[in-house]
């Protein structure tokens, strides 16, 4: 049985990524990123899709609205209430359980 070796990158929240380089860790389309900058999703230092940065934080945002539009084919404004709601639970969450 052969072992498989895994290589990643850990990728942190200061971290700041480029637009190329957030389209192509999560495998999406530059068009759709800049569909979520404008529905308001994600907020990129800079003021020009070419001079955009995105803190490491951002890639869970968008690999979620990635899955929630792929699985359950909903718009950008729905999957947008939804990440919303799921990130106010999880706050919850966090927060009844640090007590």
């Amino acid at each position: 049985m052969g072992h498989d070796i895994l290589h990643g990158i850990v990728i942190e929240e200061s971290e700041a990524l480029s637009l190329s380089e957030l389209c192509r860790i999560c495998n999406v389309e530059v068009e759709w990123i800049i569909a979520l900058v404008n529905e308001g999703i994600l907020e990129p230092a800079g003021t020009r899709p070419e001079d955009w940065f995105f803190s490491g934080i951002v890639l869970q945002r968008v690999l979620v609205m990635r899955r929630l539009q792929r699985d359950l084919d909903i718009n950008l404004a729905g999957a947008a209430l939804v990440l919303e709601l799921l990130e106010e639970r999880n706050a919850s969450f966090v927060k009844t359980n640090f007590y």
